[in-house]
């Protein structure tokens, strides 16, 4: 099986042999893509044919002949016939949701119709069925085939309420016209058409692998192949499309225009959330009850002209010097300016803000906004002002003793309070007075290392690396370390960093995988860790399972662990006495029986014979 790195590194020598031979070879480049595209299609058509042929094939010769009639009851080839031709079915009929928000009706909302309408006008597009608009600073193109993973499709353009109360009118124009251009018949027909069958398979294999429906296998594994594969290879024309819509965008609005909105949406996303999503969700330190006004609070920043503010400054500065991420179709800002011969520096001379489209209904959609957030935030918000007034009193009490009478438990626990619930206090001392006493504990080197780099000071590194000897620990300590290198634009370290955490995510993730299931195949051990821990961790893993009345015997074992056995999986047997009427009943009263919190499988006699007598004959009774 390849690995995260090998993966990776396939799809990015794919795009580059791309890049290569549309630079060098255009026409053979396109050809080769359109023949590629139209693989994808021939399979589902290939699939609409087979099944169209098997049924009819099947009724016909059933109904020509009594003799094959019978001869497909007796041989019940019939049964064969009916499971291929369903398998098939589910295959072309699995559903794509179209996306979901709050819709702008034309009757409610006219003039950010009038909006659209003009530039579906303008730019010749196919219609705009239906408007969303959504929390996001951002808009998009949402394309729904409404017979399973059949067109005809289903039009919806999302528009982000963030983004009517950042930007002004002109600058949502353009935003809009970008991703109105994609479907454009002024935009490159073929590069129009790979950019939405190239979304169009996103979605499509995103369907199928949540779907993960019996009879789905087939083609999911195709997708699993051509998915990443047309994807790496129209890469280099996807990008290209993000040029041709800027570059149309700018037509229809203006090239400063154009550019002062991308500078917004690039800059605005890390701006908003440093200086009012931080400072807003920190009032939960000490606020019982959560925001009643979020979007009327974000509507009252974004009046505030930024642009000429420091620390607006600092982050356009920051993310002009970003470069393309290899990974991601859009490129960066400062290619983008380049490619308009823009500046973006421009500045926005409408104070206005495009919120105005939505007319006298402007202010019932911000209220309604207001209270979906509390809707689904107040419940979190609560537990979490709830956890740190405790956290807080915890803390208090510790400050008033000495340091040096607090166990090490506590000592950790000052520290991780401190960083998680009072924000405003230095919890690196405290990590690095722990970390003193207590030199060989990694989770230390890690909130050290982590924190380190989050104030520019690369001797965290030096204290990730220690982190990472601890192969629970690596996956944090190798993500903090190449987000800060990708933010330092130090490439070769991001680049090393990354393989190591993508390498520390493969043994992660067969980790999980490795606790998730149990076969009979698995090997079984002596539980050692039950015979250390002793009688309380005995009862605790019993928990309640004595008191059913079909329980007769209780005993444990363990899982071999190929990963982490220091974390062990416990697997405990139950044998069951007289007759079970319910076989799904029973496994479902064992499991509610349970009142451990390490991972544990619960086999029964009535369902899982071979697995209780391996525990039985490897393990401990219990009960």
């Amino acid at each position: 099986m390849k690995t995260s790195t090998e993966y990776r590194q396939q799809f990015e020598e794919l795009v580059q042999r791309a890049e290569q031979e549309m630079a060098q070879h255009p026409t053979t480049y396109k050809r080769h893509l359109q023949w590629l595209a139209l693989l994808g299609y021939s399979v589902i058509f290939g699939l609409l044919a087979l099944v169209i042929a098997l049924a009819g094939g099947t009724l016909w010769l059933a109904f020509s002949s009594s003799a094959v009639l019978l001869l497909l009851f007796k041989s019940k080839l019939f049964i064969v016939l009916g499971g291929v031709i369903w398998v098939l079915v589910r295959s072309l009929l699995v559903r794509i949701d179209a996306p979901t928000g709050y819709e702008l009706t034309r009757q409610e909302f006219p003039q950010v119709w009038a909006e659209v309408d003009a530039l579906h006008t303008q730019l010749a597009t196919p219609p705009i069925h239906t408007l969303l608009l959504t929390p996001a600073l951002n808009a998009a193109i949402a394309q729904t085939p409404r017979l399973g993973i059949l067109g005809p499709y289903q039009n919806t353009l999302i528009l982000g309420l963030e983004l009517l109360l950042a930007l002004s009118p002109a600058q949502t124009r353009a935003v809009l016209a970008h991703e109105l251009a994609h479907l454009s018949g002024n935009h490159s027909k073929f590069a129009g058409w790979i950019y939405r069958v190239r979304r169009s398979w996103a979605q499509i294999s995103t369907a199928f692998h949540q779907s993960n429906a019996w009879g789905t296998g087939l083609i999911r594994r195709f997708l699993d192949w051509y998915n990443p594969y047309f994807a790496g290879y129209s890469y280099v024309l996807a990008r290209s499309n993000e040029y041709e819509a800027d570059a149309l965008a700018s037509k229809l609005t203006s090239r400063d225009t154009t550019a002062s909105a991308l500078v917004a949406v690039y800059v605005y996303g890390e701006f908003t959330s440093t200086h009012f999503w931080k400072p807003f969700f920190r009032k939960a330190h000490t606020q019982a009850q959560p925001e009643q006004t979020t979007y009327t609070q974000l509507q009252q920043f974004y009046r505030q002209p930024p642009a000429q503010d420091d620390t607006f400054k600092h982050h356009l500065r920051t993310v002009l010097t970003q470069k393309t991420d290899p990974a991601d179709t859009h490129p960066s800002l400062m290619e983008r300016l380049k490619a308009l011969k823009a500046t973006g520096m421009q500045p926005e001379t409408d104070d206005s803000k495009a919120i105005l489209w939505l007319g006298s209904e402007a202010k019932r959609v911000i209220q309604h906004f207001n209270q979906q957030w509390i809707n689904e935030n107040a419940a979190q918000w609560e537990a979490f002002y709830q956890r740190a007034q405790a956290a807080q009193h915890s803390v208090a009490d510790m400050n008033n003793r000495d340091y040096h009478t607090l166990s090490a438990d506590e000592q950790w626990q000052l520290a991780n309070l401190t960083e998680r619930y009072l924000p405003e206090e230095d919890a690196l001392a405290l990590y690095m007075q722990y970390a003193a006493n207590n030199p060989d504990d990694s989770d230390a080197d890690l909130a050290i290392g982590r924190l380190l780099l989050e104030q520019n000071n690369m001797t965290g590194i030096r204290y990730l690396e220690k982190a990472m000897k601890n192969p629970a620990l690596r996956v944090y300590a190798a993500d903090a370390a190449w987000r800060y290198y990708t933010r330092e634009q130090q490439t070769q370290q991001a680049q090393n960093w990354l393989i190591r955490l993508e390498s520390a995510s493969d043994l992660m993730q067969e980790a999980e995988q490795e606790r998730a299931v149990l076969d009979d195949v698995d090997i079984l051990i002596a539980p050692a860790a039950v015979e250390e821990a002793g009688y309380e961790f005995e009862r605790e893993l019993l928990g309640g399972l004595h008191h059913h009345v079909k329980v007769s015997e209780v005993w444990v074992a363990q899982k071999r662990l190929r990963n982490f056995a220091q974390d062990p999986v416990f697997v405990i047997a139950v044998k069951i006495k007289g007759f079970v009427m319910n076989d799904t009943r029973l496994q479902q009263d064992l499991l509610n029986a349970l009142q451990t919190q390490h991972t544990v499988f619960v086999v029964n006699s009535v369902s899982h014979k071979k697995l209780v007598k391996k525990v039985m004959a490897l393990g401990k009774q219990l009960y």
